[in-house]
């Protein structure tokens, strides 16, 4: 089947540019001697994360416990949760899990600490622990080497617990304008961690930090281990506005057809807000996509199922029932959005691949 003979909205990825992707990253690891743990929040799919591993990943990284379980029932058996885990029943679940692979947690609290110890303790298993701490971005993250010294020792203090090091968020995007003052914050504070824990005699294994806009920066991170970059398996328009990719290294688009164009200057397509992630641009620009076919189109608004593009300033010739394709904002929330993706090559539909950890946000 050709890309153009499908149903509509189809989200598509393109293989040859995943595993152009997933090759730039591993060589980039590699060169500069990083661990790659990639977090898998934005495919989804196990058999984009064993691809990831056979390029060389240590492991896959996850937000929620349903997406481990996808993973790990599917054969992966090195995982990363980088979410704390709160209460009874999460833990319980993380400790099951502990039965069936090598796993970590990230936290960032006593109460996390204490239902992963104790659920783990419960059922003879221990897990590995990451420390979250707060480099400047303030998510989640302790604010200082001090609460980050005292929330070790308890863990060291725990018989089925392991503390393995840190995990840190490194921001998003980095400018040349802000590249050096973000590496002397990030990096300051990363140094006086480390020293911190040396002083105290405590081994500090992992260090993890880096996303997808900062990975090709990850070098520069005092004492970093290792990366979590996710995106960078698709790539996304937000990924190119902020250089961190190129449009033509966006492997996923969504397929859309024009079902009207009765309104002058505009044109409605089968693909909106039940379709297309609903994050806006991050570098100025507008609209919700790029039009591959038609970039003087801008993609300004969506309803549920209506998704209306701008063709005020475009020179193109629309027809009822052409197919576009649009490459989203933000691909990791578009990809939540679908069942199924179609792998394909060229002009050529190669198989269907389902979301299996669509949803999993427990």
């Amino acid at each position: 089947m050709k890309i153009q003979e499908l149903d509509t909205p189809a989200l598509v990825i393109d293989l040859d540019r995943v595993e152009s992707n997933l090759a730039k990253m591993a060589d980039y690891c590699r060169r500069h001697d990083l661990n790659l743990r990639p977090h898998t929040k934005t495919h989804k799919m196990p058999a984009l994360a064993k691809k990831q591993v056979e390029h060389g990943a240590s492991g896959i990284t996850v937000a929620k416990l349903g997406e481990a379980e996808i993973m790990i029932e599917a054969g992966l058996d090195h995982l990363l949760v980088a979410y704390p885990i709160v209460g009874r029943a999460k833990a319980d679940r993380l400790a099951a899990l502990c039965e069936r692979a090598e796993m970590t947690v990230a936290l960032d609290s006593f109460e996390s600490a204490g239902f992963v110890a104790e659920s783990t303790r419960n059922r003879g298993v221990k897990a590995g622990i990451l420390v979250e701490v707060d480099v400047g971005f303030r998510r989640c993250g302790l604010q200082d080497d001090q609460a980050a010294l005292r929330l070790a020792e308890r863990i060291l203090d725990y018989r089925s617990l392991e503390f393995r090091g840190f995990l840190f968020y490194p921001g998003s995007y980095v400018t040349q304008e802000t590249e050096e003052e973000h590496f002397s914050q990030v990096n300051a504070s990363l140094e006086r961690l480390l020293e911190s824990f040396r002083k105290r005699g405590i081994a500090v294994g992992i260090v993890s930090g880096g996303s997808t806009p900062t990975a090709r920066f990850s070098h520069r991170f005092s004492g970093l281990t290792e990366i979590r970059p996710g995106t960078y398996i698709f790539n996304d328009r937000n990924t190119a506005l902020h250089g961190a990719a190129s449009l033509d290294d966006c492997a996923a688009t969504v397929l859309v057809t024009v079902v009207s164009k009765a309104v002058p200057g505009k044109v409605i397509v089968d693909g909106a807000s039940k379709t297309f992630s609903s994050d806006p641009c991050l570098a100025g620009s507008t609209g919700f996509g790029v039009i591959r076919e038609d970039p003087d189109a801008v993609f300004v608004a969506m309803n549920e199922e209506h998704g209306h593009l701008d063709i005020s300033r475009s020179v193109r010739n629309y027809s009822i029932g052409e197919k576009l394709t649009i490459i989203p904002n933000h691909i990791c929330a578009t990809v939540n959005l679908h069942n199924e993706v179609f792998f394909a090559r060229g002009q050529s539909v190669e198989s269907t691949c389902p979301v299996a950890a669509r949803g999993k946000i427990r």
